[in-house]
């Protein structure tokens, strides 16, 4: 189990540097679209579409960065009271919870997808008009890394849980 929780920690690691780099181009658009405004008084049809993609695939892809990283937001007030090994057992609550639910979207996205490239679904948002395909495809690839990752945290759970009780057994 530990190289494939190696391997999924390693492609998210990989995936959660790609999405911090989406921010370059993100700031190049943005920062061409305010100079060509007000500078030059001809804004362009693509910088805010542009824009609204980057900044959404960047969330989408760092989803699963976060997690591993243990960057999501908790409510401290709570959980600093409770002992490591209790912390943990809600977490792994939580992830049982969460496993089928990202397994799920991630089928349902897949459909979404398929569906969008089959009509060749447009994005309507600016002139530029962008297929919606390309996106959905980050939408996918977003939600089944976070699957993954949450089944590395649930491996790297329940490893530590017998890892415990062995110790304590050979206590006893």
């Amino acid at each position: 189990m530990n190289p494939l929780v190696r391997g999924i920690e390693r492609l998210t690691g990989c995936v959660g540097v790609f999405a911090a780099l989406l921010i370059v181009p993100l700031i190049l658009a943005t920062c061409y679209e305010v100079a060509s405004r007000y500078l030059f008084g001809a804004p362009t049809v693509w910088a805010y579409e542009i824009g609204y993609t980057l900044t959404g695939s960047h969330f989408l892809l760092a989803m699963a960065y976060t997690l591993r990283e243990n960057q999501h937001i908790r409510i401290d007030i709570f959980s600093e009271k409770f002992s490591l090994r209790t912390r943990a057992g809600i977490d792994l609550a939580c992830y049982a919870v969460v496993l089928p639910l990202t397994v799920w979207l991630t089928v349902a996205l897949s459909s979404y997808l398929w569906t969008g490239y089959e009509h060749n679904e447009r994005s309507g948002q600016s002139a530029l008009n962008l297929p919606v395909w390309p996106f959905r495809v980050v939408f996918v690839i977003a939600f089944a890394l976070l699957a993954l990752q949450v089944a590395a945290e649930i491996a790297k759970l329940v490893r530590a849980f017998r890892k415990r009780g062995s110790e304590g057994a050979g206590e006893a």
